[in-house]
């Protein structure tokens, strides 16, 4: 193992030869793509005062930034995300601009992951924020972003997987903490005795968190959902179904809708997902509604996107 000056930190990686071609070969397909849908590319610093990132992400990210003192005593923090800041931008250098806004980005995102030794800690993103539209209208165009973004880098056989966080909001907002907390890791082990365990005798929102969690799969999945769903959750399912009635059948080939996502709950407030490629071992990118995040920087306004991850993409086999 070398040490000293010849050593890179743990999680930076040197790419050389194809697998730099590779990336930048990505990002430029990437790049055109959203200037064709008429998203503007912005350019945000590569750090920011951390109280950027923990507004938008709350203090759970706290211990994932990268965090250095500033020489007035203020810590600032590599970026962790491009929607943080462009929620700034939004209400500080766009604060008098027409609505909707069609913002895009590519660069790195630097982050630490404690739980996942071994994972990098910077990360090639390139993305797009939808702002100030909270249509379904809005969410049918960033579906159909991340397909053109997905098959600008030459993939076809991937799979984006839909949620909707109204479906499973109630029935968690009947339980109390610390055990919503237990029955959320529950729901992403797909641990279908244990909850059924766990739940044994509740009644009402509570009680759905037996079934609705392991739908999955087409329209007709949702549909089958929605006949059996309590009126609380009848609103995210309908939504879905009508997402998946604006969407063409070649479009619709790529989507699986998946009820019992729960990675995000906290963030998104609608419309979310993670985008699969064949060949790649962990999501390849992910997105959706998060219409609470703007007001925390001072302009309230809708807002839905996309962030792909281009190393994942880069380093499947071809």
């Amino acid at each position: 193992m070398l040490h000293g000056p010849a050593a890179t930190p743990p999680g930076a990686l040197d790419l050389t030869g194809e697998a730099a071609r590779r990336r930048r070969a990505l990002q430029r397909a990437a790049v055109a793509v959203l200037e064709h849908g008429g998203y503007e590319e912005i350019i945000p610093p590569t750090f920011e005062y951390e109280d950027v990132f923990l507004r938008a992400g709350g203090a759970g990210v706290a211990e994932r930034l990268l965090r250095f003192p500033d020489r007035d005593g203020r810590i600032l923090a590599m970026r962790y995300d491009f929607t943080s800041s462009i929620a700034r931008i939004a209400s500080t250098t766009f604060a008098g601009a027409s609505l909707p806004l069609r913002l895009s980005y590519s660069g790195r995102v630097y982050r630490q992951e404690p739980e996942r030794g071994g994972r990098p800690r910077e990360t090639l993103q390139v993305g797009a924020e939808l702002l100030g539209d909270g249509s379904l209208q809005a969410d049918v165009e960033i579906v159909r972003l991340t397909l053109d973004l997905i098959r600008s880098a030459g993939l076809e056989d991937f799979q984006i997987n839909l949620g909707h966080v109204g479906v499973l909001a109630p029935g968690l907002a009947a339980l109390e903490e610390p055990f919503r907390g237990q029955v959320r890791r529950w729901i992403d082990r797909k641990d279908r005795a244990g909850l059924t365990r766990a739940l044994a005798g509740r009644e009402g929102d509570a009680s759905t968190l037996v079934r609705l969690p392991f739908v999955i799969g087409r329209r007709d999945a949702v549909e089958a959902a929605l006949g059996a769903a309590p009126p609380a959750a009848a609103p995210g399912l309908r939504h879905l179904l009508a997402l998946d009635d604006a969407l063409a059948p070649a479009e619709r080939g790529h989507v699986v809708y998946d009820l019992g996502e729960v990675r995000g709950l906290d963030y998104y407030t609608g419309l979310h997902f993670e985008v699969y490629v064949a060949g790649a071992g962990r999501a390849a990118g992910a997105g959706g509604r998060y219409d609470e995040l703007m007001g925390r920087f001072g302009r309230p306004m809708p807002a839905v996107g996309v962030s792909l991850d281009l190393d994942t993409i880069a380093e499947v086999p071809r």
